[in-house]
């Protein structure tokens, strides 16, 4: 459609005449401007006639958009000259096609077939659009075949977020398999305590353990966590085992120093009897507290599946079970409910790799 032949694009050009008029030299328009209260009115006039516009802009380009849909029966009724045999080969009704075709002319604001008893002929711009569409309708089912293909293939970049700890010791391991077998495929790996949010920061999952409150996002149980309290044999050996929670005064503990708080041992320790016990080491790191547990350091609290392996391989003994029982979720949160090929390949591997049920149970 010509602007010209829209009202509000009359208004729009009066509008910015106007406004031409008002900022020039001695023109009649300009001493309206002088007064506060006349330019604020002016200036809300203009903003109003540029929504106006966008406006127009926007339902312009939604309109591109839109007519697209109507392309492949446009193609067919111009192929066979006919709306009913056009129906005929598309299953469906004379009516319907007519409506499509009305719907693309409006859309394109041209006349593409003149209408007549004896049949359908294309316009000039009939013919053009017939030339066009073809190629046009072949990009798009090519896109659509390269985005399948995309989504079947695992390529691109797999973004996962997940504790320090549990990306070294499960995750980084898959990633020589993963690069030779999928050269095409590059990881992106964020290491952190922080809850991250996979919609907003574009992630492929996080991997987060405890009860999830986020209704937006999918949640796959991978595995459970559990606590567990254990040392090393050259510990036990040479300071004993604790009978309960209060003989550990007596013993030397590796603690998780966090936000000023040992916190692994808060869990089960009440204030006071944490007050009396000696934390030989505060580290904020599970990897580091159990290489100074294997070393002997102190007793350590740790979840099962940093500790799981060395106890099954006796590098570490369990002293006491947590008087808690509390056994939590492993869970890889995604922000979608289709599972792309790439994440769905790192969900098989990463189950593969710790086992069902986990090799640290």
């Amino acid at each position: 459609m010509e602007p010209g032949g829209n009202s509000v694009f009359k208004v729009l050009k009066t509008a910015s005449f106007m406004h031409f008029l008002s900022v020039r030299r001695g023109s009649r328009h300009a001493f309206a401007f002088r007064k506060p209260e006349k330019r604020v009115a002016a200036l809300r006039r203009t903003e109003n006639l540029v929504f106006i516009r966008n406006a127009f802009a926007y339902n312009a380009k939604m309109n591109d958009a839109r007519y697209v849909e109507h392309l492949p029966i446009f193609l067919e009724v111009a192929l066979l000259g006919s709306f009913s045999a056009a129906a005929r080969k598309l299953g469906m009704v004379p009516s319907s096609l007519v409506r499509h075709i009305d719907a693309l002319e409006n859309a394109l604001d041209a006349t593409l077939f003149i209408r007549s008893t004896r049949g359908l002929m294309l316009t000039d711009a009939g013919e053009r659009l017939q030339a066009r569409a073809s190629t046009l309708l072949t990009d798009i089912t090519d896109i659509r075949a390269e985005l399948a293909s995309w989504n079947d293939i695992p390529q691109g970049t797999l973004r996962i977020s997940c504790l320090p700890t549990f990306g070294k010791t499960y995750i980084l391991p898959l990633l020589p398999t993963l690069a030779e077998r999928y050269p095409q495929l590059f990881v992106d790996l964020d290491l952190t305590e922080r809850q991250t949010d996979p919609t907003q920061e574009l992630l492929d999952a996080a991997i987060r353990i405890g009860e999830q409150k986020d209704s937006g996002l999918y949640a796959s149980r991978i595995a459970t966590q559990r606590w567990v309290m254990c040392a090393s044999p050259d510990y036990i050996a040479r300071y004993g085992q604790p009978a309960d929670l209060n003989a550990l005064p007596q013993h030397r503990l590796i603690a998780r120093y966090h936000k000023q708080q040992p916190a692994c041992w808060a869990q089960i320790l009440s204030v006071p009897l944490m007050s009396r016990c000696s934390m030989v080491l505060r580290c904020d790191d599970f990897t580091a507290q159990r290489q100074a547990a294997l070393l002997g350091l102190g007793l350590t609290f740790l979840p099962n599946w940093v500790v799981g392996p060395d106890i099954q391989a006796g590098r570490l003994l369990q002293v006491l079970e947590d008087p808690r029982q509390e056994q939590q979720g492993i869970y890889l949160l995604r922000p979608v409910a289709k599972v792309s090929a790439r994440l769905n390949l790192f969900i098989t591997l990463l189950k593969q790799s710790i086992g069902q049920p986990p090799s640290w149970e």
